[in-house]
């Protein structure tokens, strides 16, 4: 496994870890599913945030391959099309970026400045949502989808941050439910899956970061069943909402940290 920083103790590398894989459960299950981006930076506080990007990779792509099962033949294959071809050079753009940050030795202040900015300024972006402010109208052309999934392909690539990008593109052309959901669902299984060579050839994912992902996998459908109970008998928002100040003061950490 993955050894904690020094200075980080175990009973914290546990706590933080799980409390992020269940997270990612939770996100996966549809309940606020925006509030996955609270995992990276939870977890990059136990853990260096090169090891933490690769730890959750996997994790990610077990989690989205069961979401697929689950909503298998719901998604639209025409926003797929565009959005996925954007996405490949989303993501050959942000291996080049973190094989440049690599070889100049300053990947790991520069993930960390770069996920908790993006935490924020996502975070920033939902609540805005949330509090009935408006964002840009997006015209629904085949240049706006590739640039769209362009984008989600860098920023999850480099932070695993993109989910509301994608969220704000797709809810902006009124796409019914269950295949805003599907198209979601197994957009970012094909995107988290084209990432995983680039993480093979960075060796952001190693035997030890895979170990790391195998003892804490069984918490993915676990924090799934916690998600679809709560979905039941929790008010959505106001669990979202104090997520969402977490995953602030989680990336203002890892900003600062960075600085």
């Amino acid at each position: 496994m993955v050894d904690p920083p020094d200075g980080i103790p175990m009973w914290w590398f546990f706590t933080a870890m799980s409390l992020a894989v269940l997270i990612v459960g939770l996100s996966k299950s549809g309940f606020g599913g925006g509030i996955g981006i609270v995992a990276i930076p939870l977890m990059a506080h136990a853990l260096r945030v090169d090891h933490a990007v690769g730890v959750i990779l996997p994790l990610l792509l077990a989690a989205d391959a069961v979401a697929v099962w689950q909503h298998r033949g719901t998604w639209s294959n025409h926003r797929i099309r565009h959005t996925v071809t954007g996405a490949v050079f989303g993501i050959a753009i942000g291996g080049l970026v973190l094989w440049l940050l690599q070889g100049s030795g300053r990947l790991i202040p520069a993930l960390n400045g770069v996920v908790g900015a993006t935490c924020l300024a996502f975070v920033a972006l939902q609540l805005w949502r949330m509090l009935g402010g408006a964002v840009p109208r997006i015209p629904d052309t085949t240049t706006s989808g590739t640039t769209a999934g362009a984008l989600c392909g860098v920023v999850s690539t480099v932070a695993h941050s993109a989910g509301p990008i994608m969220s704000i593109y797709l809810l902006e052309h009124r796409l019914e439910k269950r295949v805003l959901v599907g198209t979601l669902c197994l957009f970012f299984f094909i995107v988290n899956a084209a990432k995983l060579p680039v993480y093979l050839g960075l060796s952001l994912i190693t035997g030890e970061t895979l170990l790391t992902s195998a003892v804490f996998l069984p918490l993915v459908p676990v924090g799934a069943g916690i998600g679809l109970w709560m979905h039941h008998r929790v008010p959505e928002r106001p669990f979202v909402l104090v997520m969402y100040l977490g995953a602030a003061a989680a990336g203002a950490g890892m900003l600062f940290k960075a600085l």
